[in-house]
């Protein structure tokens, strides 16, 4: 039987196997329930780690090599094997049976992946793993299971909520789980032990539906021009700080600069998205940017930027806080529109 997510901590405590498959959709908790097996591992002495990527050219030999190296500093070591897909393959799933055959007390195999489907769960090599090891599977938070996640998290923290709070909260966030989680933790740092309010969290958290930077990044790189001027328009009127609106774009556009270069060099989208750590809930508008947005259309956004924060930090003669929204408006046109036709 699969392990589920919830009770990951509870058989932590009391044993560790010597093989893992964490596998989901929800990649915030993919990744958290590997973190706790991995701090688990070196509580038990495996501290070395071996990260392998599975990507179209990976060569399933350097599982097995991974495994044989010793290092000179750490008998024991975490093998972590992510498949972007959830799927190794006819060769990969020959090694991971082989593997399940010949386990390591000395290598912990720790195999993540963040897409997964109904194929994938009834695989062969999924029912080994299960057998020899243990199969945690994670199902995605329906919107209805939001609230009692977002209350499990929030007590966790020792956080105390008053009536209301977390029906807000889990309204506001549109079932975004990422979003759900840096939210509780802004208010874990904001409050402390101390018992939240309605007010603060109308005060505190971010209306990710309507007019806040994210929402207006995903809309520009989602194509969604119009939407995202109208943002614009309600962040102006809002006095939001123009360098905090430049760095978070600065940021972004960076992460669309590297996908295309890998891209370009012939990397599969997944293995860049996998090797640039983008959650799956944030992949689909990046994924509708780069179908639109070549190196040339990368470097005109990259100059408009330079403009944008000259403007906003004052060092062009004659330029205003009003020439920074109306250069904005423009830099979101060209990024929601240019070369609509190109396919990534």
């Amino acid at each position: 039987m699969p392990l589920r997510v919830e009770q990951l901590a509870a058989h932590l405590q009391q044993t560790m196997a010597s093989i893992y498959l964490v596998a989901g959709e929800e990649e915030l908790l993919v990744q958290e329930a590997a973190d706790a097996i991995r701090n688990k591992a070196r509580e038990a002495g495996f501290l070395e780690r071996n990260l392998l990527t599975v990507e179209r050219s990976f060569d399933w030999n350097t599982l097995a090599l991974a495994a044989d190296s010793r290092s000179l500093f750490a008998e024991k070591k975490i093998i972590e094997l992510r498949i972007p897909t959830g799927k190794p393959g006819r060769a990969g799933a020959k090694a991971l049976n082989e593997w399940c055959e010949r386990p390591d007390a000395d290598n912990l195999l720790l195999i993540t992946c963040p897409k997964w489907d109904a194929s994938s769960r009834k695989a062969k090599w999924v029912q080994n793993l299960s057998k020899a090891g243990e199969y945690v599977e994670i199902w995605p938070i329906k919107a209805q299971q939001l609230p009692g996640w977002l209350q499990q998290r929030m007590q966790a923290l020792g956080l105390q909520t008053q009536n209301g709070v977390v029906e807000l909260l889990a309204d506001r966030l549109e079932g975004n789980l990422m979003a759900a989680a840096q939210e509780v933790h802004k208010l874990w740092l904001l409050k402390g032990t101390a018992t939240i309010s309605l007010e603060d969290v109308k005060a505190w958290v971010t209306d990710s539906a309507r007019f806040d930077v994210f929402r207006l990044i995903e809309c520009g790189l989602a194509g969604q021009g119009g939407q995202a001027c109208r943002i614009i328009s309600a962040l102006q009127a809002a006095n939001a700080p123009a360098n905090l609106l430049v760095g978070a774009l600065v940021r972004e556009i960076n992460i669309l600069y590297g996908l295309r270069q890998q891209l370009d060099k012939g990397q599969s989208l997944d293995s860049a998205f996998s090797n640039m750590r983008i959650w799956r809930s944030r992949q689909p508008p990046l994924q509708a940017a780069l179908r639109r947005l070549d190196n040339n259309a990368i470097a005109k956004l990259i100059l408009q930027l330079q403009l944008l924060d000259r403007i906003s930090k004052g060092q062009l003669a004659g330029a205003g806080l009003a020439d920074f929204w109306l250069e904005l408006d423009k830099f979101f046109l060209h990024l929601s529109q240019a070369n609509k036709q190109r396919a990534a």
